[in-house]
């Protein structure tokens, strides 16, 4: 989509996308759900924050998992330990 040349197009992405969910949250309503630059710009996000492949979504599902656990009562501390 973007090309990183001489300016750094990834730089001027990361400033705008900050600048434009700032500029939309500035405008809510108390408990209103924040804008994501995921929600205002999927293919910005897509471009800044690539995709996990499918051994990183596992391993990432195995950590959320972990740490769930380890938050039980009583839960061993190998739990802890391998976060």
């Amino acid at each position: 989509m973007l090309s990183d040349g001489m300016i750094g197009n990834k730089a001027v992405a990361l400033a705008l996308s900050a600048l434009t969910t700032g500029n939309l949250n500035s405008k809510l309503r108390k408990g209103a759900t924040p804008f994501t630059i995921k929600s205002v710009l999927p293919s910005l996000h897509e471009y800044l924050i690539p995709p996990l492949t499918p051994e990183e979504e596992a391993k990432q599902a195995s950590k959320a998992l972990l740490s769930f656990m380890a938050t039980a009562p009583g839960a061993p501390t190998t739990f802890t330990e391998r976060l």
